[in-house]
C-alpha cells in the first residue's frame, strides 16, 4: 500500500511538472489554460489573432457571431467583449493617432455559425473602430472601388509610419492594398506572379520599422513556405524560405521575429492536420533560433533542413503577439474552440 501511495504521488508530482517547450535561450513555459472566461458568457470558434492596446490589455479577435473580439488582462482574466455585429474576425491591428487609440477588424470573409463547423464564404470587410467598439467607418471593398480583383477575403492589416493602413487579401487576390483611414485607395501592389516577389497565401502582414534597409513589408507567402519582405512602395528585397512550415505573420519584438505555424508539410507535399507549432527567429540575421513545440532547428551549409512538429501541445498556430517581457500569446485555428494560450519565457 505504501508503495502504492508513493507511486501515486510521484505520478501526481509528474502531472504538475510544467510544460516547457523550445531551443536554446528561447524556451516558454506553456499554460494552455492561461484565458480565465467562461465559454457561455464569451464563445469562440477560432482564436484568430491577438494584439496590445496601450493600457498593457490583450485583444483577441474571434469569429463567433455572438462577438467580435474578447479582451484581457495579461494574467488571461477576462474583461469585456466587444460586440459589433461584423462577423468573419480573422485579423487585427491597435494604433494611436492624435491621441485616439484604434482597433482594426478584418473580416476575411469565412463566417462561422454558433455551432457545429460550416462556414459560409462571403465578401470580406475591413472595419476601423475605437478601442471601446465604437465603428468609425467601413472601408471600401475593391468590387466597390470599380477593381476586377475577384472576391475579397482579406487576411490582416498593417499601420505603416505613413499612418495609412495595409491590407493582406490572402484568401482572395493575393494583392496588397494600401488605404487612407479616409477609405482612399492609394496604391495595390503584390498578388500571386511568378517571379521571386509572387505571393501565394499572404496570409498576414507587419512591418518592421528598424530594419537598416528602411521599414520593410513582412508578408507570408503561406503555402510556399516563406515569408516575403518588400519595401513600403511594394519592391521584394527579401524571402525567408521555412521549408515545411506553413507560416503565418511576423511578429517583431527586440531582437527576435516569432510567428505561428499553422501547418507542417506532409511526405506528398500537403498541410498535415493538427501539427502546428512556433518559431523564433534571430531578427537581423532571420535564422530560426527555436521551434517551441516543433523539432530543434538544423542548418546545413547555411539552408534551415525541413521544420516540423515534434510534440502534439498545439494544434493549428494562427498568429500570436508577443509582449515586452519576451512572452507569447498564442491563437490557434480549428482548435477545438480553444482559448489562446500563453507561453511565459523561461529565464
Amino acid at each position: 500500500m505504501r508503495l502504492l501511495a508513493c507511486l501515486l504521488c510521484l505520478a501526481a508530482l509528474a502531472e504538475e511538472k510544467p510544460l516547457v517547450l523550445g531551443h536554446g535561450s528561447a524556451r516558454y513555459q506553456v499554460d494552455l489554460k492561461w484565458a480565465k472566461v467562461d465559454p457561455a458568457v464569451a464563445p469562440i470558434v477560432n482564436a484568430h489573432a491577438l494584439a496590445e492596446d496601450k493600457a498593457g490589455r490583450i485583444y483577441l479577435v474571434t469569429d463567433h457571431p455572438k462577438n467580435d473580439f474578447l479582451v484581457f488582462e495579461k494574467d488571461g482574466r477576462y474583461v469585456r467583449s466587444i460586440s459589433a455585429g461584423l462577423g468573419g474576425g480573422h485579423g487585427l491591428e491597435i494604433f494611436e493617432q492624435d491621441g485616439v487609440e484604434y482597433l482594426v477588424h478584418v473580416d476575411a470573409g469565412w463566417h462561422m455559425a454558433a455551432e457545429g463547423w460550416n462556414p459560409s464564404a462571403v465578401e470580406g470587410r475591413i472595419t476601423l473602430l475605437t478601442t471601446d467598439g465604437k465603428v468609425v467607418r467601413k472601408l471600401p471593398t475593391p468590387k466597390e472601388l470599380g477593381l476586377s480583383d475577384g472576391k475579397f477575403m482579406p487576411c490582416d492589416v498593417a499601420w505603416t509610419p505613413a499612418g495609412t493602413l495595409l491590407v493582406a487579401d490572402g484568401y482572395g487576390s493575393n494583392f496588397i492594398y494600401e488605404f487612407s483611414l479616409d477609405g482612399k485607395l492609394l496604391k495595390k501592389w503584390g498578388g500571386p506572379s511568378k517571379d521571386a516577389a509572387g505571393l501565394s497565401n499572404a496570409h498576414g502582414i507587419s512591418i518592421d520599422a528598424s530594419d537598416p534597409r528602411g521599414p520593410l513589408v513582412w508578408v507570408p507567402s503561406r503555402s510556399q513556405n516563406k515569408l516575403k519582405a518588400f519595401t513600403l512602395d511594394g519592391r521584394h528585397v527579401d524571402t525567408i524560405d521555412l521549408p515545411g512550415a506553413f507560416a503565418g505573420q511576423l511578429c517583431f519584438r527586440g531582437d527576435k521575429a516569432y510567428a505561428a505555424v499553422c501547418w507542417t508539410r506532409d511526405a506528398k507535399g500537403g498541410a498535415r492536420g493538427q501539427s502546428g507549432f512556433l518559431l523564433v527567429l534571430d531578427r537581423a540575421t532571420k535564422k530560426v533560433l527555436s521551434a517551441p513545440g516543433g523539432g530543434e532547428p538544423r542548418y546545413v551549409d547555411g539552408k534551415l533542413q525541413p521544420l516540423g512538429q515534434a510534440q502534439a501541445v498545439f494544434k493549428h498556430g494562427h498568429d500570436l503577439y508577443v509582449d515586452s517581457a519576451g512572452d507569447i500569446y498564442l491563437g490557434e485555428w480549428n482548435a477545438q474552440r480553444r482559448y489562446p494560450a500563453k507561453l511565459t519565457l523561461v529565464k
